[in-house]
């Protein structure tokens, strides 16, 4: 999540506290741990990194995701 956490930063995680658009979040996306912004539009969710180098991810119904 560079520029916004460099690498090696340490993050503080609430664990079980639900999420409003733009909160960030450290998710288990198929398999990989990441930290994204957490959005929804018409019950769709999206993970976006503030790097603009990541594209957007689209949570799929079939992806492994919590």
């Amino acid at each position: 999540m560079e520029p916004t956490f460099e690498k090696g930063s340490f993050v503080y995680v609430e664990l079980n506290s639900g999420l409003d658009t733009k909160d960030y979040g450290l998710f288990n996306y198929n398999d990989t741990i990441i930290i994204r912004r957490f959005y929804t539009k018409k019950d769709k969710i999206f993970l976006r990194a503030d790097n603009k180098n990541f594209p957007e991810i689209r949570v799929l119904d079939n992806d492994t995701f919590y």
